[in-house]
C-alpha cells in the first residue's frame, strides 16, 4: 500500500508534536518495527521540519 502523507490545513496529531517528541516517536516506531507506512509518514514530517536528514538514518 503506498499512502502519501499530506499536510492538512488544520495540524494533524504528528504535526503538533515537537521535534523531540517526534524524534522519539520514530525511533521507537524503528525499534519495534511498526508499520512501514507509519515509519515513513513520522519520517516525511520529521524531514520537512529539517529535524532528521534521512541519508543519515
Amino acid at each position: 500500500m503506498e499512502y502519501h502523507f499530506h499536510p492538512s490545513p488544520r495540524p494533524s496529531s504528528l504535526e503538533m508534536l515537537s521535534d523531540e517528541q517526534l524524534l522519539n516517536i520514530y525511533e521507537l516506531a524503528v525499534q519495534v518495527e511498526a508499520s512501514p507506512e507509519f515509519i515513513e509518514i513520522v519520517r516525511n514530517v520529521l524531514t520537512s521540519r529539517k529535524v532528521l536528514d534521512v541519508d543519515k538514518r
